[in-house]
């Protein structure tokens, strides 16, 4: 019956489109330790309802949920433009190569996309981190990060870089 008379007012919350009252009432179900916590869709529903309504809050909700629908919020937090939180749930859920990703093609920060490669050290971090260094011309440490992910399938790349970017003695 409790389970019952929730359902009805989240259901009457996202019908009259009381976004925050809605976060209230999913807050008090999902975050205060309730027979409800770990259910999957209320914590997808308190996500998305505050991606939309409050997304001051969306990073707290991803720090402390774990039951939710990773790489489908991730996405729609790309596409609500919250890149940071999106790294935080690929980098919370060990999605090591789409964490990175979003360092370089939405935070657009080699330097944390380094740090990040350095921290969890996955080849196919690296090799990410190495072609975007290629692409903005840092032949050299391009060149380090396809060491490091023992990726020689750039090599074409490198040298015609390097050869445009007279960085022969980088190689």
């Amino acid at each position: 019956k409790q389970w019952y008379q929730r359902r009805v007012a989240i259901t009457a919350g996202m019908a009259a489109d009381l976004p925050n009252e809605l976060i209230e009432l999913l807050e008090k179900i999902v975050l205060e330790n309730s027979v409800f916590s770990d259910h999957r869709n209320l914590q997808n529903l308190l996500i998305l309802t505050a991606v939309k309504a409050d997304p001051t809050r969306v990073m707290e909700y991803i720090t402390r949920l774990d039951n939710y629908d990773a790489p489908d919020i991730a996405n729609i937090a790309i596409t609500n433009q919250l890149f940071e939180e999106a790294f935080a749930i690929f980098k919370k859920f060990d999605v090591n190569t789409s964490a990175v990703q979003v360092l370089i093609e939405h935070v657009k920060n080699l330097d944390r996309a380094y740090e990040f490669a350095e921290r969890c050290n996955d080849p196919t971090v690296w090799s990410e981190l190495a072609r975007a260094q290629l692409n903005s011309g840092a032949v050299k440490d391009a060149i380090d990060s396809f060491i490091k992910a023992d990726d020689p399938s750039a090599y074409l790349d490198v040298i015609e870089a390097a050869r445009a970017n007279d960085g022969y003695e980088d190689m």
